[in-house]
């Protein structure tokens, strides 16, 4: 299957992709921060291909716990937690919505999902990430694509199968239709813990997806990812999945890792955006991703 948008992502000799203080030398104000993150996002932008402050990330946050809690008592949760929305909200971004930022960082849009098509070019979606699978799912008929971060919180409680279903409701999409990417990741091999994860409440959507070897439990999230994406009629054949391991590949960084290995500390952006010429500039996956 061929696809028509442009995929991307970072490396640690592009730095960190984000603004939180805890990667920065002590001592920078916010304003030296963003100004050291903006120069080196239009740094990316240039090599990659893109205006580099037309960057979107959603702003995602995790639902509190809502059972058994009075509407009053749920209310009082959404707004301590920032909860906008319910879980596999998404937004499909509009030129409309854009126009009044110069950067784009600037726009807060809190959804697990954001979208965009080949109406709104040069234009990105990315995820800053170090271990955790930014999901891609283009519909190549109607080009339009929807991302997603998945880290294991957010496989368990099923939001890859979710983004699918964002395409199907907002586009009337195909799943035959749908070409999807899962970016650079922490790999089942490196990827363990030492007990059962915290994180993991629905074991359904892990099975198969978990083995024990000298006491540690290996995760492997892109099978969990694909598993709920082929149950929603997602052809393996349409999915690439990166096998980049961020814990052991230089280039990345990761939360795993960083323990150890300070340099390890920061975020990298996954991302993708539609060009001007994007039905000019038909490509496949293994062809111009991951070099």
């Amino acid at each position: 299957m061929n696809i028509n948008a442009n995929y991307f992502f970072s490396t640690i000799a592009n730095g960190n992709m984000n603004t939180n203080k805890n990667f920065y030398p002590e001592g920078m104000t916010k304003e030296e921060i963003r100004k050291d993150f903006n120069e080196r996002r239009i740094k990316l932008g240039k090599e990659k291909g893109y205006p580099g402050l037309k960057v979107l990330t959603p702003i995602q946050k995790s639902r509190p716990n809502l059972i058994g809690k009075t509407e009053e008592e749920q209310k009082q949760l959404m707004e301590k937690y920032h909860s906008k929305y319910q879980d596999g909200h998404y937004v499909r971004i509009t030129k409309e919505m854009i126009e009044p930022y110069e950067d784009l960082y600037d726009l807060d849009i809190y959804a697990d999902i954001l979208m965009i098509d080949s109406k709104v070019p040069n234009v990105a979606l990315a995820y800053p990430v170090a271990d955790c699978p930014v999901v891609f799912l283009e519909d190549t008929k109607n080009e339009v694509i929807a991302m997603a971060h998945c880290g294991g919180e957010y496989i368990d409680r099923e939001l890859p199968g979710q983004i699918v279903d964002s395409l199907l409701e907002e586009c009337n999409s195909k799943p035959y239709d749908i070409a999807v990417y899962i970016g650079p990741h922490a790999q089942k091999e490196h990827y363990t813990y030492d007990c059962f994860p915290k994180f993991i409440k629905n074991e359904k959507n892990w099975e198969g997806c978990l083995t024990e070897e000298n006491g540690l439990i290996h995760i492997n999230m892109d099978k969990a990812i694909i598993n709920q994406l082929v149950k929603r009629k997602i052809s393996l054949e349409t999915i690439y999945s990166s096998k980049l391991d961020t814990i052991t590949d230089p280039r990345f960084y990761s939360n795993n890792r960083s323990y150890v290995d300070q340099k390890k500390a920061g975020r990298f952006y996954t991302g993708c955006y539609y060009g001007k010429d994007s039905l000019q500039k038909v490509k496949r996956f293994n062809n111009h991703i991951e070099k």
